[in-house]
Parts: C-alpha cells; structure tokens; sequence
C-alpha cells in the first residue's frame, strides 16, 4: 500500500504530465494557427504582385488605345489605318507586284543524272 505522501505525489506526477500534455497541445495549435496566417501573407503577395502586374499592363493597354484613338480623330490617322487594313490605293496610285523567281528545277534533274553516271560507272 501506497503511503499519503506517495499518492499525493503520484497524483501531481500525473497532474503535472497531463498539463505538459495540454500545453503541448497549445502550442501545436498556436503554431498551426501561426503557419496559416504566413500561408495566408505570402499567398497574399503573390496576388498583389500578380494585380500590380495586371495593372501596368492595363496601363499601357489604355496608353495605346488613347494613341489610338487621337490618331483615329485626324484625317490622315484615318486614311493610313484604312490602307493598312484593307489595303486601300488613292485615286492615281498603282501598285506594284514584286514576285521573286521560281527556283530552278534542272538542278534537280541534273543531280540525279550524275549521281546515277557515277553509280554505274565507278571504274571511270
């Protein structure tokens, strides 16, 4: 049989591992919670970085389309976009076709004629 000294210190060896148990289990949780909200912060800053990028594209979508758009309000702007969309002449303007030469096809021809003279006449 135990003695009460014994008992009682059994009962706060218990106690006291049962409360590092439940310590322990505090700080896993406090640490996971930790570790989400950094997943959180640096998910976060992807995307910012990602909608900045976004952003100064859009920007200089918007830069073009303003050029754009002030070169349409001139005459000039308007006629040098029609004739680079539809390939529009003004009226006295011709156009020149310039078409390069076809490739000999001899060449061709004349190759194989020697490389069959030198298969049949190797001795030669």
């Amino acid at each position: 049989m135990w003695s009460r000294n014994q008992r009682q210190g059994a009962a706060r060896l218990f106690l006291r591992r049962l409360m590092l148990l439940a310590l322990l289990a505090l700080l896993a949780a406090a640490v996971s919670g930790v570790w989400g909200i950094y997943r959180k912060e640096r998910e976060s800053a992807a995307r910012r970085a990602e909608a900045e990028s976004e952003r100064a594209d859009l920007l200089m979508r918007r830069a073009q389309l303003e050029s754009d758009i002030a070169k349409l309000r001139t005459d000039r702007g308007v006629e040098e976009t029609l004739r680079e969309q539809f390939a529009l002449a003004e009226r006295g303007e011709k156009l020149i076709v310039i078409v390069e030469p076809p490739a000999p096809a001899s060449l061709k021809a004349t190759s194989t004629i020697v490389d069959w003279l030198k298969k049949s006449l190797r001795w030669w």
